[in-house]
């Protein structure tokens, strides 16, 4: 158990994905925002009460919301507190722009 996750650790540290671990992600639409705080277990949970889990498959994060909503979307590379970008939203499918934010 230990060994797999010391295995794990290291593998998170060396992927894309870890900036996203170390902070938060905003979610911004015309709709509005929120924030998405993903954990090293796998699991996420916003500050509107949406929760699920995650996973990268072949370069691509991978959530699954606990309603049943999933969707994978590309890992930008080079990410860092205060990156942003617009893709459509793993989830739901909707254009959003993600912007990587301090994690309170």
């Amino acid at each position: 158990m230990l060994l797999n996750s010391i295995i794990l650790a290291a593998a998170l540290q060396a992927s894309p994905i870890q900036p996203l671990l170390d902070n938060a992600l905003e979610v911004a639409s015309d709709a509005g925002s929120y924030v998405t705080y993903f954990n090293e277990d796998g699991t996420y949970t916003t500050n509107v009460g949406i929760s699920g889990t995650w996973q990268v498959a072949d370069n691509e994060l991978c959530v699954t919301r606990s309603t049943g909503e999933s969707g994978c979307a590309p890992i930008e590379s080079g990410l860092a507190l205060g990156s942003s970008w617009t893709a459509p939203n793993a989830a739901t499918g909707a254009m959003v722009t993600y912007t990587i934010i301090a994690r309170d």
